[in-house]
């Protein structure tokens, strides 16, 4: 069984939208309310990219990119990318691997949902 890290739940907070030819990018800003266990006060951008031709897709790939900022002044830097898949209306589930500054190679498995504006999972050392 993989070596858990932590639970994370985090807040959505703000979007944006652009054009890249037939494709639409989604950047998704989300922040933890209070400071994690472990990383702090966390924020992290998600990326989405919809192609026009198909914009109810039931899957995708995202990246993350993220940075918590430690109570002791220091901070964790993590990068991931990987998949979203259709889970229900306006729910998604994640699959991610990547590395961060703290733990090295890392994959997380997590879900995002509309309806409480919340993307939660757990943080697995790779």
């Amino acid at each position: 069984m993989p070596e858990k890290i932590s639970d994370f739940e985090l807040k959505f907070q703000s979007s944006t939208q652009r054009q890249d030819g037939d494709n639409l990018i989604v950047d998704a800003n989300w922040a933890t309310e209070s400071d994690h266990e472990i990383y702090g006060a966390a924020f992290c951008t998600t990326t989405f990219t919809h192609s026009i031709n198909d914009p109810d897709a039931e899957s995708g790939e995202v990246t993350m990119a993220g940075q918590g900022m430690l109570a002791d002044g220091t901070r964790v830097i993590g990068l991931q990318k990987g998949t979203w898949q259709k889970a229900g209306i306006n729910k998604f589930n994640l699959t991610l691997r990547g590395k961060d500054s703290r733990d090295g190679e890392v994959y997380s498995e997590s879900h995002m949902a509309l309806e409480t504006l919340t993307w939660s999972g757990t943080v697995y050392k790779a």
